[in-house]
């Protein structure tokens, strides 16, 4: 079992299948031992069920990389976005080198200036229900009420939470029905995962520099704010960050991303982007990945790698936009 374990570890680095979140936490520990002085994991903390948010931090001279600017990546936030985290593992492949050789010059200059903090599963507890029993689960797992406000119907599950950030929360692009896809939560950060996200966040918040978050599908670049058709101070520099990244994407296989700000997609409140930006980082976006809706949140396999290139020459072209 500890043999498989450890082929598997290595394997969810190859990226032609979708693996359990203990499979992907044992192969983010393995880049890890492999490149020691890059690279090391840490646990966020840990999902109503149990289960680790364990990032990594990736620097180049990593014990001497505290001051440094940083960047933060991440995904599964939405539990049926499988390529999101996926992507999210691809960019901590690329940055030590276990693919994109090519371009490790470029990686080798940006981990000397920058120090990253990728956490591809946002949402463990979600994304194993979506592996064992629905493929579609969107939310989190913790009991979120009764149907109809009577259990004699049935329990309901889950919190969005990608509305359960505090910005302008529970007013847009919301259901008060617990068992929505959308039910936001009786209040901001009452889950685990947003609770981690926003405490790391907010103890490194003068240092972090971008914040990105990956879901799918869609193939859009969405920029601040999501629950206003007010243009926020930054419009242009947003505009920019866009127009680069979308950029970068249709050069690599000719896939068009489209760069918009996030009300115009539909009006959300509670969004981890909207929150980030609330709190001062200026450069704070998501990606919506590949496709269109022919195959939708069951994007084949076999599409992992060339999204992963494309988001990867869009995340070096936002770097140099900061």
């Amino acid at each position: 079992k500890q043999w498989y374990q450890r082929r598997v570890a290595i394997t969810a680095g190859d990226f032609t299948n979708y693996y359990a979140v203990r499979y992907q936490h044992l192969h983010l520990d393995a880049l890890a031992r492999a490149h020691s002085d890059k690279a090391e994991t840490f646990s966020i903390g840990t999902s109503y069920e149990g289960r680790d948010l364990k990032a990594i931090r990736i620097s180049n001279n990593l014990v001497n990389s505290d001051s440094k600017p940083m960047i933060w990546v991440d995904g599964g936030i939405h539990a049926r976005e499988w390529v999101s985290h996926t992507v999210v593992m691809y960019f901590a492949n690329a940055l030590l080198g276990e693919v994109e050789q090519q371009k490790q010059a470029t990686f080798n200059s940006l981990l000397d200036k920058y120090q990253f903090v990728l956490l591809p599963m946002s949402n463990p507890d979600g994304y194993e229900y979506s592996r064992s029993s629905n493929r579609f689960w969107r939310k989190t797992r913790r009991p979120s009420g009764c149907k109809y406000n009577n259990c004699n119907y049935g329990r309901c599950y889950g919190i969005d939470p990608n509305r359960n950030f505090d910005a302008d929360f529970g007013n847009k692009g919301v259901s008060r029905n617990p068992c929505s896809d959308v039910y936001p939560g009786k209040q901001a950060f009452s889950e685990n995962n947003t609770k981690a996200m926003r405490d790391y966040i907010l103890k490194n918040l003068s240092q972090i520099k971008l914040y990105l978050s990956f879901h799918s599908y869609s193939q859009l670049f969405l920029k601040p704010i999501g629950y206003t058709t007010r243009k926020p101070k930054d419009y242009a520099t947003h505009d920019a960050a866009g127009s680069a990244a979308v950029s970068a994407i249709r050069n690599t296989y000719g896939k068009v991303y489209k760069n918009i700000r996030s009300v115009e997609l539909y009006p959300t409140s509670g969004s981890s982007q909207d929150w980030a930006y609330l709190k001062g980082i200026v450069h704070s976006y998501t990606i919506e990945l590949r496709d269109t809706g022919r195959y939708g949140f069951r994007l084949p396999a076999r599409e992992i790698v060339p999204t992963g290139k494309e988001n990867l020459n869009a995340f070096i072209a936002l770097l140099n936009q900061l």
